[in-house]
């Protein structure tokens, strides 16, 4: 095959692989759709940038044996948005003395959100403020990092971004409502999954050897980690009640509620995922350059030389997980640091399990991804 063909049919399954992954997504969604489940008279909440600050209220009130002090702050704002757009509103901001950490006092100029409660101070609705709208310095930090993707990464940061958008499109349009819906979650996890998993090395690589082998080195530790996150979490006796918010995913629907237990693995499974996925690549990708300038390419060689790689991959990626866990959680690891001097009941709280779980059943998928890649690619480019 020369080289022209070679390019044509690459670039023809790279089509094939945008294409196919669109049809997913948007079939996945038609058929996992499904309604919020939020109080129909709630209000819709607005964009607002404040005009003026008129006055600043302040009230002491008896809190136990101390003095607190409320603020209501009066303004004036404009609606950016909505079927409201170019109204201008008088506004509320109430600082809390009680709390201890008070969103800043707003200021002319600030752009804000907004919406129609029940106030207070007086009987009926006020405009009062939610939240600072962050939504412009958003987008402004989100392109600066899709323009030095692209700058330091040229052709792979375009494709990188490409299966980003996909990523991030099938985890909240596919596979969260599917959960919703009642779908099994331990089959909408494996189709997300290995979704992902040929979805971004297609686009990112292309079709071609070291792809191949990284789709089954991934597939392989995937497969893994999920099966001993299965065994593990029964061995532990895991109930999937790790906080407050999994309380609430089964008050979502009482008649069927949702399993903890799967969504617990799923969390697991997918969390691991991308760790997987860049030691398989990294061992099919070196071990392809290695076979492009080797004469007598031996499979004894190739396994050695991929085995090797994957153990200066195992410890970097494996801390890699621990602290990315711990750093998502930190705020949680500190409060249960503070609170629970009993050092035996600390560490058996779900809650920490589940944190410990993860790292650990994301380092053994890694640690299995590492032989199977190299004994599939050293198969593979010893032909």
């Amino acid at each position: 095959m020369n080289l022209k063909n070679k390019k044509s049919i690459t670039n023809l399954i790279y089509i094939l692989t945008i294409l196919l992954s669109t049809i997913f997504i948007f079939v996945g969604y038609r058929m996992n759709k499904t309604e919020h489940f939020l109080d129909e008279n709630a209000e819709n909440s607005y964009a607002a940038k404040v005009i003026y600050v008129d006055d600043e209220i302040k009230e002491k009130q008896e809190y136990g044996n101390e003095i607190i002090e409320n603020i209501t702050i009066k303004f004036y704002a404009k609606i950016i948005n909505g079927d409201i757009k170019n109204q201008e509103i008088e506004g509320f901001q109430y600082i809390d003395g009680i709390v201890e950490v008070n969103p800043k006092k707003i200021e002319k100029g600030d752009n804000i959100i907004v919406s129609l409660i029940q106030s207070r101070t007086s009987e009926g609705k006020v405009w009062t403020f939610i939240e600072y709208n962050r939504i412009n310095q958003m987008i402004t930090i989100l392109i600066c990092f899709v323009v030095f993707l692209i700058l330091i990464g040229h052709k792979k940061g375009i494709r990188s971004i490409i299966s980003l958008i996909f990523t991030v499109l099938s985890i909240f349009l596919v596979f969260i409502p599917s959960i919703i819906k009642g779908n099994n979650i331990y089959i909408s996890t494996v189709i997300i999954s290995v979704f992902i998993i040929f979805m971004n090395l297609l686009i990112i690589n292309g079709a071609n050897k070291k792809t191949f082998c990284a789709i089954v080195g991934n597939l392989g530790g995937f497969f893994v980690s999920g099966l001993l996150a299965i065994f593990i979490s029964k061995a532990l006796n895991l109930t999937g009640l790790i906080d407050q918010d999994s309380m609430f995913l089964i008050m979502i629907n009482p008649d069927k509620p949702i399993d903890l237990i799967a969504v617990l693995w799923g969390s697991i499974v997918i969390g691991s995922l991308g760790a997987v996925m860049d030691v398989s690549m990294s061992i099919a990708s070196a071990l392809n350059e290695l076979a492009l300038n080797m004469e007598n390419r031996k499979f004894k060689t190739f396994l050695k030389s991929g085995i090797n790689i994957g153990q200066d991959a195992i410890g970097t990626m494996t801390n890699t997980l621990i602290l990315a866990y711990i750093g998502s959680s930190l705020s949680v690891v500190l409060l249960l640091y503070v609170y629970y001097k009993d050092i035996l009941l600390l560490f058996n709280l779900e809650m920490i399990v589940f944190e410990i779980l993860q790292a650990i059943i994301g380092s053994m998928g890694i640690l299995f991804t590492v032989p199977i890649t190299s004994i599939f690619s050293a198969y593979i480019f010893s032909k």
